[in-house]
């Protein structure tokens, strides 16, 4: 048996999208002829779903300047800046949590937090499946009677960010959605072979993988990276080339959709 998980193959991060990613289209085509063979390669699909809120930690909405601005998308934001006031939150019942937030991404190693712009807002259009993947997913259906696809979503707590579907950035202390999914880690592990795309090869994918590889009681080769089936976002392609090297070193696959 093998799984398909296909990451946050949604609008806002399609050409059109609020955080497009050029060349999404292209990865979406090839994800949706994998999907469209018959018999099909994989035994499940998963497909995780960014979910956010307008008012999110890494949106503009949630920060404030002394000047009371909002920052611009793409800002970074560091445990400095919080400390020092350059950037607050809106509300002032989260001032405690931003500087605790901020400051366990640093002592972690993790991305400085970054301000995207708003993007798969709960019930919004780009919150959707992009149509190309969708018209996959209807044609895997139809040649998998029976089957359904394993929804994953991630990111509905505002506090924190959530890159892995397995786990957020700093987990919240009352919400086990944010902390390590053994349960999804268990089911993962009980298949023979794991497919990875979707977006963006810099972030979700990334941090989905590296979690997923370093949880894996089975051999790293079974684990593959289909590395024409993702995107960098612009900007941090070095931290994706970082993601596909490092995953090789570890021994997962790193193939193509015509290897499938």
């Amino acid at each position: 048996m093998s799984a398909f998980i296909i990451i946050d193959p949604q609008c806002d991060f399609h050409p059109g999208g609020s955080l497009a990613i050029p060349t999404a289209g292209e990865d979406a085509a090839r994800i949706k002829d994998l999907l469209s063979k018959s018999p099909s390669p994989f035994s499940e699909v998963y497909v995780t779903l960014d979910s956010h809120h307008k008012y999110d930690v890494a949106h503009p909405g949630y920060w404030v300047d002394g000047e009371g601005n909002n920052p611009s998308p793409f800002t970074l934001i560091n445990y400095e800046d919080v400390v020092e006031g350059k950037w607050t939150p809106t509300n002032e019942v989260n001032k405690e949590w931003a500087l605790t937030y901020t400051k366990a991404l640093k002592d972690q190693g993790s991305f400085t937090l970054c301000v995207w712009p708003e993007h798969c807002l709960i019930g919004s259009s780009g919150h959707n499946v992009d149509a190309t993947v969708q018209a996959g997913l209807t044609a895997w259906l139809l040649n998998n009677p029976g089957k359904e696809i394993k929804w994953v979503l991630k990111g509905q707590n505002t506090k924190t960010e959530m890159y892995s579907c397995m786990k957020a950035e700093v987990p919240v202390e009352d919400d086990d959605a944010t902390k390590f999914n053994t349960s999804l880690m268990a089911e993962f592990e009980a298949y023979d072979k794991l497919y990875v795309a979707g977006q963006a090869q810099s972030h979700c994918v990334n941090f989905t993988v590296r979690d997923i590889s370093a949880n894996y009681k089975k051999e790293q080769s079974l684990i593959n990276v289909l590395e024409d089936c993702m995107s960098n976002v612009p900007g941090f392609e070095e931290a994706g080339s970082k993601f596909i090297l490092d995953m090789k070193a570890e021994g997962c696959g790193i193939i193509n959709a015509g290897d499938v």
